[in-house]
């Protein structure tokens, strides 16, 4: 199948007009009219997730965090980058990164996030153009209300059904109660006033800094932390997931080596 096809699917599950201005998302490394009979998806492109790629004859990686991120004057083999990005085109591996686009989208991270604590009335922390959308199944983040009222290790609970990886950490007491969450996977600490301007009194994220914690304490809002990689690699299974169903005539498989590091 010409990459170009499978890109086209990606598109569909993940538009790439949902991405954030200053990402860099889509195609990075590869020829679009090139075949491609297996794929791998993963969190991040490192190299052990690249060793993986190779060993499995992984012919495309989707890599949820951009490589590169920022432009690249030269790629070589002095930095780490240029390092990845020169095996990866030498073993004939295509790089593709959905990043704040699957964030977003209408079944993406933040939506799985909200699925999973079986939150109603969800609705984004922001749509993409000036509000109100016409439609409130995407933008930025996600928030709505738990059916009933949870305590931190309530939703810690929950959440570890189906994240067996959580790295928690929180603001509050375990037994601290919270009913409206505001939810921004990865680094989501900088959307806090959009989860404060929904009148949620928990937000959900990878990471946050010590000052975002201490801002959202005072705010009265429970800041949840699931661990960056957490909060999104679980929804890299699920994509492998989709693509496998959409695409049955080619091998798409998620990293079993990935490991998180926080």
């Amino acid at each position: 199948m010409q990459l170009i096809s499978i890109l086209n699917v990606l598109q569909r599950i993940a538009p790439l007009e949902f991405a954030e201005s200053w990402d860099n998302v889509g195609l990075l490394v590869g020829n679009r009219n090139r075949d491609i009979s297996s794929a791998m998806t993963c969190l991040t492109l490192t190299n052990t997730t690249l060793e993986e790629a190779v060993e499995s004859k992984a012919e495309l990686v989707i890599c949820h965090h951009p490589v590169p991120f920022k432009p690249l004057a030269k790629i070589t083999d002095d930095t780490t980058t240029g390092k990845l990005l020169l095996r990866a085109i030498e073993s004939g591996i295509a790089i593709y990164s959905p990043h704040t686009a699957w964030d977003n989208a209408k079944t993406g991270i933040n939506q799985q996030l909200a699925d999973i604590l079986k939150l109603e009335k969800v609705k984004p922390l922001q749509n993409f153009a000036s509000e109100p959308s016409n439609d409130d199944s995407v933008g930025v983040g996600r928030y709505g209300l738990l059916p009933n009222s949870l305590s931190i290790l309530g939703v810690l609970d929950r959440l570890g059904v189906a994240i067996p990886e959580l790295c928690a950490r929180h603001t509050h007491n375990a037994d601290h109660c919270v009913s409206k969450v505001g939810i921004v996977c990865g680094s989501g600490g900088s959307m806090l006033s959009l989860v404060a301007r929904r009148g949620c009194d928990a937000m959900l994220t990878g990471e946050a800094t010590y000052h975002q914690c201490l801002e959202a304490e005072s705010l009265g809002i429970a800041m949840i932390m699931l661990g960056h990689h957490a909060s999104e690699s679980f929804a890299m299974k699920e994509l492998a997931s989709q693509l496998h169903s959409i695409l049955p005539e080619i091998r798409v498989i998620a990293s079993q080596w990935e490991r998180s590091l926080f």
